[in-house]
């Protein structure tokens, strides 16, 4: 399962979550945008998205690994988070 959430990219914010048993992380900052997730037991991936140009990254992990997805973002761009496992 997927989960999203969008904003604007202008000063440095960071968020944590734990869905499904791991750990989210996601933000922006110092001219980009990056979304990481750690689950001690599932294959599992994290997921950057521009709005403005469509760029994304996207990284996996087996268990026990932290997956990592970054992307260059300009002042004031929209991006989307995802993780999935």
């Amino acid at each position: 399962m997927a989960a999203t959430l969008g904003g604007s990219v202008a000063v440095a914010s960071a968020a944590v979550q734990y869905p499904e048993g791991g750990v989210w992380t996601y933000g922006s900052g110092n001219g980009g945008a990056y979304s990481n997730y750690y689950h001690p037991s599932k294959y599992h991936s994290s997921t950057v998205v521009s709005r403005k140009t469509g760029s994304s990254d996207k990284g996996y992990a087996g268990a026990g690994g932290t997956s990592r997805a970054w992307i260059r973002t300009s002042w004031g761009e929209k991006v989307a988070f995802y993780y999935n496992v």
